[in-house]
C-alpha cells in the first residue's frame, strides 16, 4: 500500500499584533517560520483588527490595526482573500507569519468581516498574556491619568457620527493640552482604534 503521510494542520493561536511585532522570528525544519508567544512556537495566528490600508495589483495586500500595532497582510497567490474587506472594516484574519528583510508580515488564509464588538471580546481573552511586564510605578501613573483619558475617550465617542472622528477635531475640542498624548495612549491600550488614517473610533 502507498505510504501516505498526513500533516496535521497547525493551530491558529490568538495573538495581538504587538505580540508578533515584538517577538523574534525564527525558522526550523518543521515550519517556514515562527515566533514564541507565551512559551509556544507560533507560526499560524488568529488576529482581529481594523483595515487601515488596502492595495491591489499582482501582489495584493492590506494593513490592519488592533490598537496595539499595525501589521501588513500580503498574498502572492490567494489574492481573492482581500475581496470582501475594505478600509474601515473590522476583520478576523487567520494566516501564517512570515518575514522578509527583517519585517514580519502575515500571509492570510482567511479574512472575514466581523462586528466591532468582537474586538472587545478578543481583548478580554488575551488580557492575562500582557500583565507580566507592568510594574507598580506604571500602574500608579496610569491611575493618575485616568480622568484625562476618560475625558478624551468620551469626547471621541460623542463626536463620532458613525464614520469615526478626526484626530484634529478631538484635539481642538479637548480642554486637555495633552490630548494628542492621551490619544496615543488610548490607541496603545486598544480602547480606541484608527479605522482610517487620522480617524478614530471607540469600540463598544
Amino acid at each position: 500500500m502507498p505510504d501516505f503521510q498526513f500533516q496535521k494542520r497547525l493551530v491558529a493561536r490568538k495573538v495581538r499584533i504587538s505580540d508578533i511585532l515584538q517577538a523574534d522570528f525564527a525558522r526550523d525544519d518543521s515550519s517556514a517560520g515562527f515566533i514564541k508567544v507565551g512559551g509556544l512556537n507560533v507560526s499560524r495566528v488568529s488576529m482581529l483588527g481594523a483595515v487601515v490600508h488596502k492595495s491591489g495589483g499582482a501582489y495584493a495586500g492590506a494593513v490592519i490595526d488592533d490598537g496595539t500595532g499595525k501589521i501588513a497582510l500580503r498574498a502572492f497567490e490567494n489574492i481573492g482573500v482581500f475581496s470582501k474587506a475594505d478600509v474601515g472594516d473590522f476583520v478576523l484574519v487567520i494566516g501564517k507569519i512570515r518575514s522578509f528583510s527583517d519585517e514580519k508580515y502575515v500571509m492570510p488564509e482567511i479574512i472575514r468581516k466581523i462586528d466591532a464588538a468582537w474586538m472587545n471580546v478578543r481583548k478580554l481573552e488575551l488580557k492575562d498574556m500582557h500583565v507580566a511586564g507592568e510594574n507598580a510605578k506604571a500602574v500608579a501613573h496610569d491611575a493618575e491619568e485616568a480622568p484625562a483619558n476618560d475625558e478624551v475617550y468620551s469626547l471621541i465617542k460623542s463626536l463620532d457620527n458613525g464614520d469615526g472622528v478626526s484626530v484634529d477635531d478631538v484635539i481642538k475640542s479637548s480642554k486637555d493640552k495633552s490630548a494628542e498624548f492621551i490619544i496615543n495612549k488610548l490607541l496603545e491600550s486598544g480602547d480606541i482604534f484608527e479605522i482610517k488614517p487620522g480617524r478614530l473610533k471607540v469600540l463598544e
